[in-house]
């Protein structure tokens, strides 16, 4: 049985777990929120290489792309034996990728829930780290890149985890059951990653093999501090040219020790990630170092200023290189007076290859039921950024409109 077929299954047997659970309950308190939206995707350039078509009923670059998602998230909890359950499916339709048309379980969990610990099994999201553009340390869920390139969308991981509230702090141990791929568009559509290619896994048990995290984290005043352990299938595989045969994406077996921080320090925020991994006996360190500072602050508007620096010690040659010597610098505007709008700009620049990209990224809540979206991203990818060269031809403008519920 192929993993994803086997992730399905295990999807469908914990939200029966789940309904039979639920349905047994007494007295369980259900919420229910979320979100159904309606985008159009914009690409205003046409590819400067040839690209093989999506498919043959649509023969040409994709310059547009309509789709639609439902997000919806259910949680029932009962007091009387401490459980809590949730399901939160995401699916979402599209007219020119297959890819992107898809259901997937962000989360589909039950939980055991005490003042002194908690445990919870199935399909979960774990988000590690402080940074606003380049997430290091956050390795336990896979990336769904068909959302947006900037990683932040995850896909539900199954998992085991267990939680001990000790003091002020948290200690959580999680064994993630299954690799998944990252969720990337068909080959020839947008946003054209590099992705056509078959999978192998370093280790016994290949994609089964199971996965290891381990985090304590704690809030003194106001500093908040993680301290992270990862052992697995690393979340970004390599990709493998061998003398004959074609090109695969190597799976490697990581150790990674990481430690995030950020500090409350008034009008400022100072963030910091630390990572040491050890891939294939051969380590690497890297950086990232952040600051948030608060430039107005008032009733109707908060206007915060961003920046962040990111070093791999392997520079060019790092395992994953798109974030190896980079600054970046942006702002976060927050309309308080209308019903906490957002508006997020960056600017990203890489010292090392003179790459750069841009975004833009607004949310404006016109009334608590609906909401409109922009987001823009703009590349300027070298020639020798081999890790991001695809991303030069796809200069975007989306709009979303939402109805929250």
């Amino acid at each position: 049985m192929k993993l994803k077929s086997l992730i399905k299954c295990c999807g469908l047997i914990t939200l029966g777990f789940i309904t039979s659970s639920v349905l047994t309950t007494v007295n369980a308190e259900i919420k229910v929120k979320g979100s159904a939206s309606l985008e159009q995707r914009i690409f205003l350039d046409r590819p400067d290489q040839a690209m093989q078509p999506v498919d043959s009923s649509y023969p040409y670059p994709v310059y547009h792309q309509v789709s639609i998602a439902l997000s919806p998230h259910v949680e029932a909890s009962s007091e009387q034996n401490n459980m809590v359950y949730t399901v939160h499916p995401f699916l979402r339709f599209d007219e020119r990728d297959d890819e992107r048309t898809n259901i997937d379980f962000r989360e589909l969990k039950a939980a055991v829930v005490t003042k002194k610990w908690q445990a919870s099994f199935g399909f979960d999201q774990v988000h590690w780290g402080v940074m606003e553009n380049h997430h290091l340390v956050d390795i336990v869920n896979q990336t769904d890149y068909n959302e947006s390139p900037n990683g932040e969308d995850k896909l539900g991981q199954p998992m085991f985890r267990l939680g001990i509230n000790i003091k002020d702090a948290l200690l959580e141990a999680m064994i993630l059951i299954g690799y998944r791929e990252a969720a990337m568009p068909t080959p020839g559509a947008r946003f054209s990653f590099d992705n056509d290619y078959s999978y192998e896994y370093e280790g016994w048990g290949e994609e089964y093999h199971p996965d290891v995290a381990l985090r304590y984290s704690k809030s003194i005043k106001n500093i908040d501090v993680g301290v992270s352990y990862f052992g697995g299938h690393s979340r970004t595989p390599e990709l493998i040219t061998p003398d004959v045969g074609d090109p695969v994406w190597h799976v490697n077996l990581v150790d990674q020790v990481s430690v995030d921080i950020k500090a409350d320090l008034n009008r400022i925020e100072l963030k910091a990630e630390v990572l040491y991994k050890i891939v294939e006996d051969k380590s690497t360190r890297a950086v990232v170092l952040g600051s948030e500072f608060k430039l107005i602050q008032n009733q109707n508007i908060a206007v915060n200023l961003l920046a962040e620096y990111s070093w791999d010690q392997h520079g060019e040659n790092a395992f994953d290189n798109s974030f190896q010597n980079d600054i970046f610098a942006g702002v976060r505007v927050t309309l308080n007076g209308l019903n906490d709008s957002e508006i997020l700009i960056g600017h990203n620049y890489d010292f090392d290859f003179g790459s750069q990209h841009g975004f833009v990224q607004a949310k404006v809540n016109v009334t608590k039921a609906l909401s409109v979206g922009l987001e823009g991203w703009w590349f300027n990818v070298s020639d020798d950024d081999y890790a991001n060269k695809t991303f030069n031809d796809d200069n975007m403008i989306q709009l979303t409109g939402y109805y929250n519920f």
